[in-house]
């Protein structure tokens, strides 16, 4: 999303910097993008069409039909972002080496505060995993998957080196981690304060892991 930070890095937000003037087509299916992110934020995701995109944009309605053609096209095209934000965030953390412990630390902090830098991501992620309909819900189910297995190949690296507990399921703590997540969202949009996100994070991982001390 490099345009996207560029608008950021110039001082204007991805959903104005092209209003009034022409833009070219990535340029321009970036704004959308955002803008659709935005509104379905706000609207959730059955509740957005091509008008709303239109009016946050600052451009026609026909504009938004041209990068997004269907309303299947447009939905699908946010939850792909979404998709690609978290899954990106986590293959980055669960990469890294050191520590299980460490890793689960940092990828939970990081989705934290992307909740907080991400709003819009993180306000669709959380009506989207709760979409139970033929449309999204199957879809939801899969990308849901990929991050559990992501989380559970962390935790049977743990447990073969001697850091996480042999008791606890890697399937099943990767699964309460991810229910886990849906609490620190809530947290971050009630305003509870910092260190007491951090105190929640850490006590769920230790709970969920069984962490074994050194």
């Amino acid at each position: 999303m490099t345009n996207t930070l560029t608008s950021k890095a110039s001082g204007a937000s991805p959903t104005t910097a092209g209003r009034g003037r022409r833009l070219p087509p990535e340029r321009r299916r970036v704004q959308l993008l955002e803008c659709a992110l935005a509104v379905f934020a706000r609207r959730g995701l059955a509740g957005a069409h091509h008008a709303e995109i239109a009016a946050e944009a600052g451009v026609a309605v026909s504009t938004v039909f041209v990068y997004f053609p269907t309303r299947e096209a447009l939905v699908g095209a946010v939850l792909d972002e979404v998709e690609r934000f978290l899954l990106d965030m986590a293959e980055r953390a669960h990469s890294a080496t050191g520590p299980s412990a460490q890793i689960f630390r940092t990828h939970v902090a990081a989705f934290a505060a992307s909740v907080d830098t991400h709003r819009d991501r993180a306000r669709v992620w959380l009506d989207w995993s709760t979409a139970i309909r033929e449309d999204v819900w199957p879809r939801y189910l899969a990308f849901q998957e990929r991050i559990i297995a992501i989380l559970a190949a962390t935790i049977e690296r743990g447990q073969r080196e001697g850091e996480i507990s042999l008791k606890v399921d890697p399937e099943d703590d990767a699964r309460l981690i991810v229910g886990a997540a849906h609490m620190i969202t809530q947290m971050k949009f009630t305003d509870q304060p910092a260190a007491k996100v951090d105190h929640f994070i850490d006590t769920v991982l230790g709970a969920i892991l069984g962490f074994v001390p050194h």
